[in-house]
């Protein structure tokens, strides 16, 4: 150990390692200023692992020149003093980063520094490791060659890393000398998975079969004569080599590398239209496969006409091939991204969660891929270099131009709130590559989808396809800055009442990833949370307290502290908390109103009516989204009626959906022949488990009853017109939307029209 430690700081006296070792220190330093990298996480520890994959053989290149240098001078020279001389300069060179870092916490506050740990020494350690013993041996190799023959090693290893990234279904890449590249950015959990700590395993067996390569072809020191120590470099390259090559063979069982018949194995189901493949979970029933296929091929049309292609595809074009995965967990196993759905144009390759029909992100994601008939380039997207630099906006905000979902509020009212609350990004900025993620998600978004499907208005879908098809938007549109103005007045034109102001501007007031200050470890956190909450409710307040610790600046996460402490039975700490939370700056008034509905909750739950009564009418009084002021809406109706509460109580209060909360649903809508509540409550449990016959019936009885707002009205007619979709039946559900359209929102409008639409392409089955 000693003699490893003299060798290694001797190191310090050549060029190459003063320079790793200047450099490394320069790139911590300005880390610190870079957004996710000032602190021990993810983006610090893969910056550090491509660097000393990169450069981190010239402390091992410099290590067997030396024993080189005293092998000819007649010294005694060894590849094994050379190769712990590396490995332990390499090692010690990794605590420069760790602790400018742990400095840097005086500067910023820390994050949690077990997880940033972690993450370093699966990322960094064994990359460095890697390259210091790849070092040496090339340096035994080739003494003038050492330094190119390593950074080709590099370069054909990433290439090999990058290539099923290219031309596979994975947004994911692992490298041995480079570290790991999770996936999308607003995939916001990073943690080291099972995946990775197979692959540094396997990194460390190549770093093991490099040592062995360097004490082949360096000196044996004394025992140069001797045949032993060569027997034992070559037994050590060849047991450490075929590991790494035997691990490598099952990369894709470990989940470092993915394939189109891996993942299409795993779902086991496969739908065939005229112009799409849906891979999809084999035990989707046959009836949802029906309206998935029909939901898609409709989806397609609508977007191919949106960007003025004819309305299917040329005849012998290849199909677009869609993966439905089961579950977000599988999907990252499978990909590398979770929550975030992604189209890689240039293989025609969707892949998205599953989720209950119509899907909702199916149409934007086929906008992607239709649009690669206009795009060129590699990778059939519009951008600098032929794509090569993509213009997120202008691909972001075409998709979202030609879904243009309907819902509480239309895009263009979004946009306009974004206006009015001074938050509307930078149009020139806005198209600058990189700089669409500099923007919080919902804001760049929603101002790029408003923005482009006005250009589409105003201009046409074929000048719009001009510009996606590679020229600069300037020479397509003229001057961005003048375009930003006039979509601006476009914009005063459109309402934008209090309540959307309200509403949207907690939502657009959300910084983006890049202004988070610990993003990868709240989002690990309140995965863990969420997992245990049902299971373990000290630990979940533990966990949410952590968050709350690492994020002060999110109410949402002192909300869930609040909730989880409730269900541990620590009524003083949820009453502390909930101090908190009411004082913070950040809450809004949705947020306060939720508050409020769970004290109501509480007090309905101890049979205290006028206590109940009170919370749940400053609740009211707030501006909410629709779906919770239905919600407080039928809490209000019920608790007026003492006869609803042991149904209305346990569903509403409680939460319970169980089978016993469908019985005295049902008992109370006997009672009440009247009231179209219980009903309506019936038939949304109904439709949450796919029950439609039942559904359309409860339904049609509760829209044929008092039902307590026009919210209810609107929400049983979408559940009438969905159900009638799902039971094939297009009058119906024709009728329905028709009805749903008349006098509505413009939100409320558009969401109509697009189900009149598809229901005009598909028709009846």
């Amino acid at each position: 150990m000693q003699l490893t430690s003299v060798a290694s700081a001797r190191l310090l006296a050549l060029r190459g390692p003063r320079l790793y070792l200047a450099g490394l220190a320069l790139l911590s330093v300005a880390a610190c200023f870079l957004p996710l990298a000032d602190h021990l996480g993810y983006e610090l520890a893969e910056l550090v692992a491509l660097y000393a994959g990169l450069f981190g053989a010239a402390p091992g290149i410099a290590a067997a020149r030396r024993e080189r240098a005293r092998q000819r001078e007649g010294r005694p020279a060894s590849a094994l003093v050379a190769l712990l001389a590396a490995l332990g300069f390499s090692l010690a060179a990794l605590c420069l980063p760790v602790a400018i870092s742990l400095l840097n916490g005086a500067r910023r506050p820390s994050c949690d520094r077990l997880s940033g740990l972690i993450l370093f020494a699966a990322l960094p350690l064994p990359s460095a490791l890697l390259a210091s013993a790849l070092g040496v041996a090339c340096g035994f190799f080739s003494e003038r060659l050492a330094g190119p023959l390593a950074g080709a090693v590099f370069a054909v290893t990433l290439t090999a890393a990058l290539w099923p990234l290219a031309f596979g279904p994975q947004v994911f890449a692992f490298h041995h000398l480079g570290g790991m590249f999770p996936g999308p950015i607003y995939d916001e959990a990073v943690r080291a998975t099972a995946a990775l700590w197979w692959f540094r395993g396997c990194t460390l067996l190549y770093a093991g079969a490099c040592a062995g390569l360097a004490l082949l072809l360096g000196p044996a020191g004394q025992l140069s004569s001797a045949r032993g120590p060569r027997a034992g470099a070559l037994a050590m390259t060849a047991l450490f080599g075929a590991g790494a090559l035997g691990l490598s063979l099952q990369a894709e069982r470990l989940h470092w590398k993915s394939s189109v018949s891996l993942v299409d194995g795993e779902l086991g189901g496969r739908i065939e239209t005229a112009h799409l493949v849906l891979h999809v979970p084999r035990e989707k029933p046959a009836a949802e496969r029906s309206l998935l296929a029909q939901q898609a091929e409709a989806d397609l049309r609508t977007v191919r006409l949106f960007l003025g292609l004819p309305a299917t595809p040329a005849a012998g074009a290849a199909p677009i091939e869609v993966f439905l995965y089961r579950s977000a967990d599988e999907k990252r196993r499978l990909l590398g991204a979770a929550d975030t759905s992604f189209t890689k144009p240039w293989l025609s390759q969707i892949h998205t969660n599953d989720e209950p029909l119509p899907h909702h992100i199916l149409r934007h994601e086929l906008a992607h891929a239709a649009g690669a008939e206009l795009a060129k380039g590699p990778f059939r997207v519009p951008g600098r270099l032929r794509g090569l630099l993509p213009d997120m906006a202008l691909i972001e905000g075409l998709a979202v131009a030609a879904d243009w979902p309907g819902g509480e509020f239309t895009l263009d009212e979004e946009a306009r709130a974004l206006r009015e609350l001074s938050l509307l990004p930078s149009l020139p900025a806005l198209f600058q590559p990189g700089l669409f993620y500099a923007e919080s998600g919902a804001r760049a978004y929603a101002y790029a989808g408003s923005f482009v499907r006005w250009l589409w208005r105003t201009r046409g879908a074929a000048t719009l396809a001009r510009a996606y098809a590679g020229e600069p938007l300037e020479k397509v549109y003229g001057d961005l800055a003048a375009l930003a103005q006039e979509h601006g007045k476009f914009l005063d034109q459109t309402a934008a009442s209090k309540r959307a102001l309200l509403l949207l501007g907690q939502r657009f007031r959300a910084p983006s990833i890049v202004r988070k200050r610990c993003p990868h470890e709240v989002a690990d956190l309140t995965r863990q949370a969420q997992l245990v909450q049902g299971s373990d409710a000290a630990k979940a307040a533990a966990l949410w307290r952590s968050c709350t610790e690492l994020e002060p600046d999110d109410p949402n996460l002192l909300a869930g502290l609040r909730r989880a402490e409730l269900l541990a039975g620590h009524v003083g700490e949820a009453r502390a908390v909930e101090e908190r939370l009411l004082a913070h700056p950040k809450l809004g008034p949705a947020q306060r109103a939720s508050l409020l509905i769970e004290a109501g909750d509480a007090a309905w739950r101890a049979g205290e009516q006028a206590s109940a009564q009170a919370r749940y009418a400053e609740a009211a009084a707030l501006p909410q989204p629709e779906a919770q002021e239905r919600a407080l809406q039928a809490r209000v109706a019920a608790l007026a009626d003492r006869d609803a509460w042991p149904a209305a109580r346990r569903l509403l209060a409680d939460g319970d959906q169980g089978p016993l909360s469908w019985l005295l649903l049902a008992r109370w809508a006997q009672s009440r022949p009247d009231s179209g509540l219980p009903r309506y409550l019936l038939g949304k449990q109904l439709q949450n488990h796919g029950d439609w016959e039942e559904c359309a019936r409860l339904t049609a009885e509760a829209l044929a009853r008092k039902l307590p707002g026009p919210l209810f009205v609107e929400e049983a007619l979408r559940m009438s017109g969905l159900a009638a979709w799902h039971l094939g039946d297009a009058a119906a559900a024709r009728a329905a939307f028709t009805r749903l359209g008349k006098g509505a929102s413009p939100g409320r409008q558009r969401e109509a029209e697009d189900w009149l639409s598809r229901l005009q392409i598909t028709g009846s089955r």
